[in-house]
């Protein structure tokens, strides 16, 4: 409740705690910490690497509250934070050339939500390889699917494979379709879209696994070509 005590450094609730003068959580004496009203967590973490690449932190976190900021902004080739940019995103938003967190955008995604304009992998994909609870995207995989190759429980796809499955070449295990044109695209493109419906999990993992390590290796590329060209600009501009 907005009217309940809490530890001002820690945010621990303080409801009931009558026989103690300091926070049972942190230790800090109840007269310096005891708040009420709005929670305001204050454990934020800051830390930005003296070493700078292509005018970037190598390392930049900015996580919970600190000072004036109410969310940490991280910015840096490898960037962890609330709110996270850089070559190597990781947070509750993340965005960058990798990206992890739980909305997550770049070439390759992670997250909750993930948009990966390579790779997207999450409950929620969009992308052009992706897998998740539902997902869409060139060749999707997941719950519910839905791209030009589609694989999953439900899928809709010009080429669409699944429990059921809804397009112009099907294979469905739920009516029994068995397009000639769709077994023969899915046996020779098994390298890309997978074992199917009866692989082995272990088969998928390993696909997926695969899959995004080729893709991190190509988003890594990109992200150095894009610096590269753009740094001699910053270079000039700060001269």
């Amino acid at each position: 409740m907005p009217s309940d005590p809490y530890c001002g450094n820690c945010g621990y609730s303080l409801v009931g705690l009558t026989e103690s003068s300091k926070c049972p959580e942190c230790g800090k004496p109840l007269v310096e910490v005891l708040q009420r009203g709005r929670p305001f967590f204050r454990g934020g973490r800051r830390f930005r690497s003296e070493l700078h690449v292509f005018g970037l932190p190598l390392v930049d976190v900015a996580l919970g509250p600190h000072g004036d900021e109410l969310t940490g902004k991280a910015r840096g080739i490898i960037a962890v934070g609330d709110s996270a940019r850089g070559w190597l995103a990781i947070g509750g938003r993340a965005v960058g050339f990798i990206a992890i967190g739980g909305v997550a955008i770049g070439f390759v995604s992670i997250g909750g939500l993930a948009i990966g304009l390579l790779t997207a992998l999450g409950g929620g994909a969009i992308g052009g390889l992706c897998w998740g609870g539902g997902s869409v995207g060139a060749v999707a995989h997941g719950g519910g699917a839905l791209g030009f190759v589609a694989e999953g429980g439900g899928a809709v796809g010009y080429y669409a494979r699944g429990g059921g499955a809804y397009g112009r070449h099907v294979i469905s295990m739920q009516t029994g379709q068995r397009d000639p044109d769709a077994t023969v695209f899915f046996m020779d493109w098994q390298w890309l879209v997978g074992a199917g419906p009866r692989g082995s999990v272990a088969d998928m993992t390993t696909f997926v696994g695969w899959i995004l390590t080729v893709d991190f290796a190509l988003a890594l590329l990109l992200s150095l070509v894009v610096t590269l060209r753009l740094w001699p600009q910053r270079a000039s501009r700060s001269g």
